[in-house]
C-alpha cells in the first residue's frame, strides 16, 4: 500500500517479457470481443501462438476469453466478477475444459498459460479485496495510442542495456 491509497502487486516468481505481437494481440481480442469480429479472434489467437483452429475451438476459447475481458467490455465501476465469486469462474474454467477436450483440445501457448495464470491471480485478489473501479476506463488508459512499433523500440534498448535476450 501507498501512501496515496494505491496497491502495487509484485510477484518475482512470475516474470516474462512479452513479445510487442503478444500484445497487441490482447488488445486485438479485446477489440474483438467488443466488435464481435470473429477474423480479429481467430488472428489474436494465432499471434498468441494457437494452432489448428476451428469453428467449434474459437467458441469454446471465446467463453474463457468473454469471462476474462467481462469487466473491460463494460464501461462503469463494478467490481472485477460480479456473479458468483471464485466458484463462477472455476465453473467457466471447468466447462471450457470439458468442451475443449471434447473437440480434440488445444495446447495452450506459454506466453498464453502466464498471462492466463496472471490474471485469474489478479482476478482472485481483487475480488478479495472488493475493488471497485472503471475496469473499461482504467485498461483503455493502458491501451489507446498502444504502438508495436515503438513498444518494440523501447523493449530492444531496455533489454540489449542488461543484455536480455529479445523475447521470441
Amino acid at each position: 500500500m501507498r501512501a496515496d491509497d494505491t496497491v502495487n502487486l509484485l510477484d518475482f516468481g512470475c516474470i516474462r517479457v512479452f513479445r510487442p505481437a503478444f500484445v497487441r494481440a490482447v488488445i486485438d481480442l479485446y477489440h474483438a470481443l467488443r466488435d464481435d469480429d470473429e477474423d480479429l479472434a481467430v488472428s489474436a489467437y494465432e499471434t498468441w501462438g494457437f494452432t489448428d483452429l476451428d469453428r467449434s475451438v474459437i467458441d469454446i476459447l471465446n467463453q474463457w476469453a468473454l469471462f476474462l475481458y467481462k469487466p473491460l467490455l463494460e464501461d462503469r465501476v463494478m467490481p472485477i466478477q460480479e456473479t458468483g465469486g471464485v466458484a463462477y469462474g472455476a465453473g467457466v474454467a471447468a466447462k471450457v475444459h470439458r468442451e475443449l477436450r471434447e473437440v480434440g483440445g488445444v495446447t495452450p501457448p506459454r506466453e498464453f498459460v502466464l498471462m492466463d495464470r496472471a490474471a485469474i491471480g489478479l482476478g482472485s485478489v481483487f475480488t478479495h479485496l472488493k475493488a471497485e473501479i472503471n475496469w473499461h476506463r482504467t485498461f483503455h488508459d493502458l491501451i489507446d495510442g498502444f504502438d508495436q512499433a515503438k513498444l518494440e523500440r523501447r523493449q530492444t534498448k531496455a533489454l540489449s542495456r542488461f543484455d536480455i535476450p529479445l523475447p521470441r
